[in-house]
């Protein structure tokens, strides 16, 4: 017996696929699943705020991020650097007028925060609890002189994700800082090294670009589900999600990111989007002509060649066989129809819509473009 467990026989592939496993039971439904997470962010953006926010929700078996439905489920907040008095303000604002359900517990004292957390597990074993851990630095303690950084960050987290495994459903979000360097992504952005992210079953990472500003988003980078990333905005009431739906938050979060392209692309790249989005595609000589209608524009061909090109790299045009510049995943804006009244009284011909621009009448910028273009194209 004793050597059956020194060596323990290998088992076999095809009865582990005939075994049956819990599904996952989603803390929020389609964007945090069940187990041991790591929320990383930088201080001061509002971590504590949007885990308080749904340590509610789920206690109330109300509303995530304000419109993602969440079950009822025992919670338990060990908040470890506010204090009392601090989350008694926090819950107030959150709350408003509404009662605090008596689903939710909190925990102030570092020094026994993990023997309440592993009570409270046990005492609501199969009824999916939830735990906030705000935030890892409380409980971390020393290293030891005989362990890495590394080992002592995995031997910190992983007692805690094998609860969450013992009991199918109980989940524990951990609070955590983030890196200063911006480089990496989300795995790569929690402070110390990767013995924390190998330790849990998925990191979340709130990036919020401007403390001033309401934007945010909120990366899962998860081990059992794919992820994703979403938009979502801070206002009075807390956290919400920026869009209707997790899909049109999804979308939401990729404009953002393409407007933090668009914004680092100087005047002439911004201008140059502000015509392909009006005239839609166009050869670098043909951007530069309609560019160079502006009398105040001062870039040369070549510079507005060197644009577009870095604009294509950055992935915010696409470059087709012929050499045309189109702006990606927006649709050219047509110029606004303008009709004059008939004097007969009949209706007016709206055949052919005015495609007036830059100054000039329909008339004009019709003809003076297919010159200037036969120019263009004499040139090269």
């Amino acid at each position: 017996m004793a050597e059956a467990i020194v060596n323990p026989a290998p088992k076999k592939g095809s009865d582990l696929l005939k075994r049956k496993f819990p599904k996952l039971d989603w803390i929020v439904p389609g964007m945090v699943p069940d187990g041991c997470h790591l929320l990383i962010a930088a201080p001061k953006i509002g971590k504590s705020l949007l885990t308080l926010d749904l340590a509610i929700a789920c206690a109330e078996g109300g509303k995530a991020l304000g419109v993602l439905a969440v079950r009822q489920r025992p919670v338990l907040v060990l908040d470890l650097e506010s204090g009392e008095r601090r989350l008694q303000n926090r819950l107030a604002s959150l709350l408003g007028d509404r009662a605090l359900s008596d689903a939710f517990e909190y925990h102030t004292d570092p020094d026994t925060a993990l023997a309440v957390l592993r009570t409270f597990l046990e005492r609501h074993k199969g009824r999916s609890p939830l735990v906030i851990l705000d935030t890892l630095s409380g409980v971390m303690g020393s290293r030891p002189r005989d362990m890495t950084q590394f080992q002592h960050e995995k031997a910190t987290l992983q007692p805690l994700q094998k609860l969450c495994a013992d009991d199918p459903g109980a989940s524990i979000i951990v609070v955590h800082h983030n890196r200063k360097s911006k480089e990496g992504d989300s795995v790569d952005a929690s402070s110390g090294t990767h013995g924390l992210t190998a330790a849990v079953d998925g990191i979340i990472a709130l990036n919020r670009p401007a403390r001033r500003e309401p934007a945010a988003t909120l990366v899962c980078e998860l081990r059992d589900v794919e992820g994703d990333e979403y938009a979502i905005l801070l206002g009075v009431d807390g956290w919400a999600l920026d869009g209707r739906t997790l899909e049109e938050a999804r979308r939401n979060a990729m404009e953002h990111h393409r407007q933090e392209k668009v914004t680092k692309q100087g005047d002439l790249g911004s201008e140059l989007m502000d015509l392909l989005r009006l005239h839609g595609p166009m050869t670098p000589a043909v951007a530069f002509e309609v560019y160079s209608r502006d009398p105040n524009a001062t870039a040369s061909v070549q510079s507005v060649r060197n644009a577009l090109s870095r604009l294509h790299r950055r992935e915010l045009v696409s470059k087709d066989d012929a050499g045309k510049y189109a702006l990606m995943g927006v649709p050219p804006e047509l110029p606004e129809l303008r009709v004059d009244p008939s004097p007969t009284g009949n209706p007016p011909d709206v055949s052919a819509p005015d495609v007036c621009d830059v100054g000039v009448n329909s008339t004009q910028a019709t003809q003076g473009t297919s010159t200037k273009r036969r120019t263009a194209r004499r040139r090269r």
